[in-house]
């Protein structure tokens, strides 16, 4: 029993440390993509060997594909790049693995801390509680780290979707093998091509307003043509051929270090419709964490110097003013504390008040406008 209770002390303290600290560097790294993972495994030789031969596997399974397809192979596979995001992909899955089995053990031991005691509710709510905290933060690096890599790495990020997607068309291709399964499967492959893409024309070459919106369009026609194509292999599984065409003009492309060459110039779209992921509000998110750990340490305080709940409700203006205290120091306001928008009837046209109306005309089809907001006039 004394040793489970220094074990788990001593897990729970060094969860404490690793997990939020994991998060916070997760938020940096997707605010600024440098992540790098994958370091540490390249200084095996061993393990650098085997991400070699998964390479290639990869390469002479691609080239298999375009071999039963009949189409010719580019000019460059883009190895070193395949081996840059093989790399980084284990080197995520190590880190991942590595915080999940950490939270995993303080639950396990908290849980059977638990059983071995008599009052089972106070333990649960100061064992289980942080041990399912450390879980969900866990979670939520696991998904920051997945997109800072493919914003760090996303020129290694499209050349590997795309060769991942031409040993999915050789599958939908070979009529013993083609079942709902694999049009599933290059479905998300496609998918997850056209994601590559955008997140390349943001963060893979340059920061420049110009250059990314000249790569943004290249790669939304891209992604369309993408989109387009399997659509065509649904009506006719034989156009599966031309699918792969498509992405062996962009692994060229990519190779050759001409990225706005994807596409002929008169078959690209606008800016405007290309879907261009949106920013995240930081600073809206810092206001938001800031004033929960405010409220949170108002509370606390409140508990240790012995205060009861009257006397919380009489603190009530003071707690709402020092909540806001983050928002004015970070510039940003929550939408349900802002000002309501003053609502005003819409102006009536003066000529339609004087036009007849129609006898036995449908009114219901033309509903009144809605109120819109009006922004007050400061005179």
């Amino acid at each position: 029993m004394k040793f489970l209770v220094h074990f788990y002390a001593a897990i729970s303290a060094l969860a404490t440390v690793v997990t939020p600290t994991a998060v916070l560097a997760g938020f940096a790294l997707v605010a600024r993509p440098v992540r790098k993972p994958g370091r540490l495994i390249d200084r095996s030789p061993l393990l650098r060997r085997r991400t070699d031969t998964r390479v290639r596997a990869l390469v002479r399974e691609a080239e298999g594909a375009l071999n039963l397809l009949g189409i010719q192979h580019p000019t460059k596979w883009g190895e070193a790049e395949l081996r840059i995001w093989d790399l980084a992909e284990r080197g995520r899955w190590a880190v991942s693995v590595s915080l999940l089995l950490l939270s995993l053990i303080t639950i396990c031991t908290g849980a059977l801390l638990t059983a071995l005691v008599d009052h089972h509710w106070d333990m649960a709510m100061e064992m289980w509680l942080p041990s399912y905290v450390f879980f969900l933060l866990t979670v939520c690096y696991i998904q920051l780290d997945l997109i800072a890599i493919r914003r760090g790495r996303s020129p290694a990020y499209v050349q590997w979707a795309a060769v991942s997607t031409l040993v999915a068309c050789q599958t939908q291709r070979d009529d013993s093998r083609a079942t709902s399964s694999t049009t599933a499967q290059l479905s998300r492959n496609v998918e997850r091509l056209s994601d590559a893409l955008i997140s390349y024309a943001q963060f893979g070459v340059s920061r420049k307003s110009g250059s990314r919106s000249a790569l943004l369009t290249q790669c939304g026609s891209m992604s369309h043509r993408l989109e387009s194509g399997f659509e065509a292999c649904l009506r006719d599984r034989s156009r599966v051929s031309a699918l792969a065409e498509q992405i062996v003009g962009l692994i060229d492309a990519l190779g050759r270090q001409e990225p706005l060459n994807m596409v002929p110039p008169e078959d690209s779209t606008s800016v405007g419709s290309v879907p261009v992921e949106a920013p995240l509000p930081w600073r809206m998110v810092l206001g938001h964490l800031l004033a929960f750990l405010t409220g949170a340490g108002l509370i606390l305080g409140f508990k240790a110097l012995g205060l009861s709940a009257e006397y919380l409700v009489l603190l009530a203006p003071l707690i709402y003013l020092v909540v806001q205290i983050p928002y004015l120091a970070t510039g940003r306001a929550p939408i349900a504390l802002r000002r309501l928008p003053h609502l005003t009837p819409p102006f009536s046209d003066p000529g339609s008040e004087n036009e007849p109306h129609t006898s036995g005309a449908d009114t219901s089809a033309d509903p009144p406008p809605p109120l819109v907001p009006v922004p007050r006039r400061h005179d």
